[in-house]
């Protein structure tokens, strides 16, 4: 196409096209002979447990679990499919699958998607690079084919625009062919008026961040009052406090009886209980251990000093047995990212870029298809690539910087493991992260990671390590009395008195 942003949507594809010439040509070139709008059947599915699938006996079932990992709670949990194929889908979904790359289902996939198809509520915690994205899409996309009305009938929430974009990709490659099936993508830091015409094309399928979906919706182009689904991506975001009020406000828009389904790579415990208020009789499904780093990812921790971080990155970019372009380079401000990544272009002749969000949104999205098609050796990026983005052919990751929480660590270490491929995660620590050491201790140590030295001996670790013995010690009516809490402690105490 030309390039220009769609003015029309071409009915055949579904791309935007900017005139009816541009259309014809588009037409042309993908093989359509004619531009006469093409009508389809609408598809109708209704998911059924295979033969081979219902023969299983609980002991086979509860061992194909444990083997991949798969954990589940909640009342009548349907049991995993095995293939793809045991699901049913139409035709044209299946071929979909299988064009795009998804021949065999992931743990997630194999269970999340029966479970999807008959309705019912899901908190989802897996790895990242799991292969959550398309766990909750091909539910999204079998409730929209349901549907009879042209409207949207599915909403998907995302904290970042890059995330959604991603998302839509994704769903339009599964949509390819199924009658009346259109995506909608609602993100700001793009233009509104085109995204405003999009809408007024029979979309089925909204994917967006909360703020444009409020924006819009005050501006009565949007209704919500017909969504049968809602998925909150990346939901230990998206329920902080930034976000959490935006998604609230945007889910009173939508009728009571939707279903919902929540995923994540990590949900924490007070994320979760708030998750919880938003589900109705949830399965929980968990695959792995919980918030714990990717168990494809090698991850080597070091200790540098902020004064060597430079020249240690250097080594490893120039070392044969570590170096696997392209790498990800993640540190922790925009101004550093730009800095980093003219002293690596300069010293090891590397072809490096930086990415965050001071970047322009179409400067963004070309160094992302840039990294994707192997264009760049070395990236260096803050938490923009961090969380839910699928690079599938990254193998490296070196958090120059360590993140400021260990949830933000796990997304950032899962970078270098997407859809089982192995990978190394490399990352950089001293005193100035001393307020993780226990953590990264706790975390790490159980995968047979060596840990340094300087960490294991640290005194900040040692007092930390002694303060949670003391604090596992006390009965669960005791507190610890400091410094810092014994006034606290002394007014409480008269308070009980008074009462």
């Amino acid at each position: 196409m030309c390039g220009r942003y769609g003015e029309y949507i071409c009915d055949a594809t579904d791309n935007d096209v900017c005139s009816l010439e541009c259309k014809a040509k588009h037409l042309m070139k993908m093989g359509f002979g004619t531009v006469a709008k093409t009508v389809g059947k609408e598809v109708f599915f209704s998911y059924k447990e295979d033969h081979f699938i219902s023969n299983l006996t609980d002991e086979q079932v509860q061992r194909i679990k444990q083997e991949l990992g798969i954990e589940t709670q909640g009342e009548d949990v349907r049991k995993p499919i095995v293939e793809f194929e045991h699901c049913a889908f139409p035709l044209t979904l299946s071929d979909n699958l299988k064009k795009a790359g998804y021949e065999a289902p992931t743990p997630i996939q194999m269970q999340m998607v029966p479970v999807g198809l008959t309705g019912r509520d899901v908190i989802a915690s897996a790895d990242t690079g799991s292969g959550k994205t398309v766990a909750f899409l091909l539910p999204v996309i079998v409730r929209a084919m349901e549907s009879p009305t042209i409207c949207p009938v599915a909403l998907i929430l995302t904290p970042t625009r890059e995330l959604a974009i991603q998302i839509e990709r994704q769903a339009k490659e599964l949509v390819i062919g199924l009658p009346n099936m259109r995506t909608a993508l609602l993100v700001g830091g793009m233009p509104l008026p085109p995204q405003l015409h999009r809408l007024k094309s029979s979309i089925k399928i909204v994917i967006a961040t909360p703020g444009r979906v409020i924006e819009i919706l005050k501006q009565k182009v949007l209704k919500l009052d017909k969504v049968r689904i809602v998925v909150v991506d990346e939901v230990d975001s998206m329920l902080k406090m930034g976000f959490q009020h935006q998604v609230l406000e945007v889910l009173d828009q939508v009728p009571e009886d939707h279903q919902t389904l929540l995923t994540s790579a990590t949900i924490p415990k007070g994320t979760e209980e708030l998750a919880a208020r938003l589900v109705r009789d949830p399965v929980r499904i968990a695959i792995g251990e919980k918030n714990q780093p990717c168990a494809n990812v090698k991850q080597i921790l070091l200790w540098v000093e902020e004064p060597s971080k430079k020249k240690k990155l250097f080594e490893i970019l120039n070392d044969s047995k570590l170096y696997q372009p392209p790498v990800v380079v993640f540190v922790e401000c925009k101004a550093g990212a730009d800095l980093l990544c003219e002293a690596v272009s300069k010293v090891t002749g590397l072809t490096t870029v930086a990415i965050h969000s001071d970047k322009k949104q179409w400067e963004r999205n070309r160094i992302l298809k840039g990294l994707l098609d192997g264009e760049y050796e070395v990236v260096i990026s803050t938490g923009v690539l961090g969380r839910g983005l699928d690079l599938v052919n990254v193998r490296v990751v070196v958090n120059f910087d360590m993140p400021n929480t260990m949830d933000e660590y796990v997304h950032q270490v899962g970078r270098a493991g997407r859809l089982g491929h192995r990978g190394t995660a490399i990352t950089f620590l001293n005193n100035n992260n001393k307020r993780l050491f226990l953590s990264v201790v706790n975390r790490v140590k159980p995968t047979g990671s060596i840990l340094p030295p300087q960490l294991l001996n640290s005194p900040y670790l040692h007092e930390q390590q002694r303060k949670e013995r003391q604090k596992s010690t006390l009965g669960p009516g005791d507190t610890l009395v400091t410094k810092n809490n014994l006034l606290d402690i002394i007014k409480k105490h008269h308070r009980s008195k008074k009462s």
